[in-house]
C-alpha cells in the first residue's frame, strides 16, 4: 500500500486529466506541475507526455517517488490507448535510452545533436541532454516571451533562416512544428541559465588551478619544411617560405583548444593547420588572463566538468544499442 499523501494522489489525478483533456504541451505541463513539486518536494514529481502517432491522441503520466519505488498516476482520455498499452506497443519507436530515472526520446536526442550543444563525443552528448533535462525538470527555469523572441531571432540568424519561407522549410525538413521550435528555443535559454547557475562563484578558483591550459600558444608552421626551434629563426623561416609562395604562417591558439601534440611540444612537431599537414614549433607561450576572451572558455570547461561528474554517477541503459554498450558513459 502506498504511503503517499491521499491529497497528493487526488491532485495528481486531477492534473493529468486536465493536461490530457487540454492537450497541453510538455513545457506548459511542467509549469503546471510546479505547485505539486513545491508542496511535496520529497516525492520528486515528474511529468511524461506521449502523443500517439496514429491518431494524435495525448496521454500524460505523473511519476511520484517513494523510498521503495515509484507510483505512476496516468490518464488517457477516450479513445486514446491507456499508457501501459502505448509503452508495450511502441516502446522502441520512441525511446533511445534510460538515464537515471528519465527516458530520453529519440526525437529529443537527435534534435539535441543539431540544436543545443558544443562538440562532444556523441554518446556523451546524448547522456548530457538527459541529465540537463532532468535537472531542469527538478529546477524549472521561467523563460519570458521577450527572452524567447531574442533567442529565436539569434538562432534563425545563425542558421541563415532570414525569412518565413526559409524557416518553414527548415522546420519541415526536420519534422518540427512551430510549437516544437518554440520549445527548443526555450530549452536553449534554460540550458544557458543552468550553465550560469552551475559556474557561478567557481570560475576564478577553477581558472587558478587550470591556468596553463588557457595560455596562448604562438605557432610558426611550414607545410614543406621543418622550422628551426628558436623564435627569431622560426619566424624568419616562415617569412621566407611565404615570400617564395609556399604554405606557411603563424597561428595563435589557446592551449586547451590546440592539438595534443602541440600543447607540450618542446621542438618541431607534425600537426595539421586547417586540415593541411604541417610541421610547427611553439615560438611563444603567453600566460593566460581571466579576460573577456578567456572567461567563456573557462565557464564552458567548468560546466563540462560538472556534466562529467554527473555522467560518472548516473546509471545509463541504451535501448537502441547492443547490450554491451549499456555501461554508463564515463
Amino acid at each position: 500500500m502506498s504511503n503517499l499523501d491521499p491529497v497528493l494522489l487526488d491532485e495528481a489525478l486531477t492534473l493529468v486529466r486536465e493536461l490530457a483533456n487540454g492537450r497541453v504541451g510538455l513545457r506548459d505541463a511542467r509549469k503546471r506541475l510546479a505547485p505539486l513539486r513545491d508542496r511535496w518536494p520529497q516525492v520528486d514529481p515528474a511529468i511524461v507526455r506521449d502523443e500517439e502517432t496514429a491518431d494524435g491522441s495525448v496521454s500524460f503520466d505523473l511519476l511520484l517517488r517513494e523510498p521503495a519505488g515509484t507510483v505512476s498516476v496516468a490518464y488517457s482520455p477516450a479513445p486514446a490507448l491507456p499508457w501501459p498499452l502505448r509503452g508495450a506497443i511502441r516502446h522502441s519507436d520512441h525511446h533511445l535510452a534510460r538515464i537515471g530515472t528519465r527516458t530520453l526520446r529519440v526525437g529529443e536526442a537527435l534534435t539535441a545533436l543539431d540544436f543545443l550543444w558544443f562538440d562532444h563525443d556523441v554518446l556523451a552528448r546524448l547522456v548530457d541532454t538527459g541529465l540537463v533535462a532532468a535537472e531542469l525538470e527538478q529546477h524549472p527555469v521561467e523563460v519570458t516571451d521577450a527572452e524567447l523572441q531574442v533567442a529565436a531571432d539569434a538562432y534563425r540568424r545563425a542558421k541563415g533562416l532570414l525569412d518565413p519561407a526559409a524557416t518553414t522549410r527548415w522546420l519541415t525538413e526536420r519534422g518540427l512544428s512551430t510549437e516544437d521550435f518554440a520549445d527548443l528555443v526555450a530549452d536553449t535559454v534554460a540550458v544557458g541559465r543552468l550553465r550560469e547557475a552551475v559556474v557561478a562563484g567557481r570560475v576564478a578558483d577553477w581558472f587558478a588551478r587550470h591556468r596553463s591550459s588557457f595560455d596562448t600558444l604562438v605557432l610558426a608552421w611550414i607545410a614543406d619544411a621543418t622550422p628551426p626551434t628558436g623564435r627569431e629563426a622560426a619566424l624568419a623561416a616562415v617569412a621566407a617560405a611565404v615570400r617564395d609562395g609556399r604554405a606557411a604562417g603563424v597561428l595563435r591558439t589557446v592551449a586547451a583548444s590546440a592539438a595534443p601534440e602541440v600543447r607540450d611540444a618542446t621542438g618541431p612537431v607534425a600537426t595539421t593547420v586547417a586540415g593541411m599537414a604541417v610541421t610547427a614549433v611553439v615560438v611563444a607561450r603567453e600566460p593566460a588572463e581571466l579576460d573577456a576572451t578567456t572567461r567563456p572558455l573557462v565557464e564552458r570547461a567548468v560546466f563540462d566538468e560538472w556534466l562529467a561528474d554527473r555522467r560518472a554517477a548516473t546509471d545509463v541503459e541504451w535501448f537502441w544499442l547492443s547490450r554491451d554498450r549499456t555501461a554508463p558513459a564515463r
